[in-house]
């Protein structure tokens, strides 16, 4: 009995050791094979090179393309992946996308699925655009002057309804066709047109209103009778100068300037070989005219500052002036200057 039981302990440990060498041997095989593969992966390794990711757009505006670049150098694939759950794959430089909503995005390029390069760029909601063949036109004087009807008339073309506000109430002044107007301030007035209910087909426009002129002295008229002769011992004067008629005052007009040369001459003083005092014969010296520069007033002489600021014209994307001038003295009163300034992909207004 003995004997058999020291035969199955025997057995027992032979098997307990055939087990820990299949385990060392597994453990071994594990082994060689992490081995092999780190050896593959150092063998196949490629470090990250440093690339960069830019974005080019006209205007960063919902529904409007984006596009997306990097000088990344030997890949196989990149992977763009836009932020707003969209991506997409190219095996070029470069990509392109639009964005639905307004927001703030981080997109990330992966190069051959290893190394992310991220930037994060901000999307406005793009704002209306309108027709600009539904815009209102219509015709009026340049000056006008107080107490004095000043007729104005719309040339628009399927308009049926129409509100016009002139300058100087904060309501509707008429919605007549083609209205006309006395004004009861003299100054730079803003005229706008609004036609067929529609807020979005809105036109302005710029009148200057001169004062009203002073009335005439009337000359008292003398009495019944016949008129009494008063023989001085010394004339004060000589008989012949009482009896002359006074000589005309002589009206002196500003020479003539035409708007593309007060433009050129504004450029001048952009680049520094013009100033405010250039423009004193088609002011008649007056320097402090009022000038409504995109909508804000200011005087000639702070327009001329702004202007003398900029150092170089080039710096000027777009320039339109419309001069208000004395219809006696042809002297320029008043300026409507609109003007835009470049800066980079984008335009900033002045």
């Amino acid at each position: 009995m003995l004997n058999g039981n020291t035969t199955a302990m025997q057995k027992k440990q032979a098997m307990a050791i055939r087990l820990d060498e299949n385990v060392i041997l597994v453990m071994l095989g594990a082994a060689v094979l992490a081995v092999i593969i780190m050896l593959i992966r150092y063998k196949n390794y490629q470090p990250c090179v440093p690339f960069h990711l830019t974005t080019r757009a006209g205007s960063y505006y919902t529904g409007e393309v984006v596009r997306f670049e990097t000088d990344a150098r030997k890949f196989t694939q990149l992977h763009w992946d836009f932020g707003d759950n969209q991506s997409n794959e190219t095996a070029v430089t470069s990509a392109v996308h639009a964005y639905d909503q307004p927001g703030e995005y981080t997109v990330a390029l992966t190069v051959n699925g290893t190394c992310t390069e991220y930037k994060t760029i901000y999307i406005s909601r793009a704002p209306v655009v309108v027709d600009s063949l539904l815009l209102p036109k219509f015709i009026f004087p340049q000056s006008a002057e107080v107490g004095k009807s000043v007729q104005f008339e719309d040339t628009t073309h399927g308009a049926e309804h129409w509100e016009w506000r002139f300058g100087e109430t904060a309501g509707v002044d008429a919605t007549a066709r083609n209205p006309s107007y006395v004004y009861r301030t003299p100054g730079l007035k803003t005229i706008s047109l609004v036609i067929n209910n529609n807020p979005l087909q809105l036109a302005i426009g710029k009148v200057y209103v001169n004062p009203a002129p002073p009335p005439p002295v009337k000359k008292p008229s003398g009495g019944g009778g016949a008129p009494v002769i008063v023989i001085q011992d010394k004339p004060t004067s000589a008989p012949l100068e009482d009896q002359m008629p006074e000589a005309p005052v002589e009206v002196k007009r500003a020479p003539e300037i035409s708007r593309q040369d007060f433009e050129n001459m504004l450029k001048g003083v952009a680049s520094g070989f013009k100033n405010a005092q250039s423009f004193g014969p088609y002011l008649c010296d007056n320097l402090n005219i009022q000038v409504s520069l995109n909508g804000n007033e200011i005087t000639f002489t702070e327009l001329c500052n702004k202007l003398s600021s900029l150092k170089n014209e080039k710096k000027i994307r777009r320039l339109n002036v419309q001069m208000v001038k004395n219809e006696k003295t042809n002297c320029v009163v008043a300026l409507v200057v609109n003007m835009k300034l470049k800066e980079s992909l984008f335009e900033k207004i002045f």
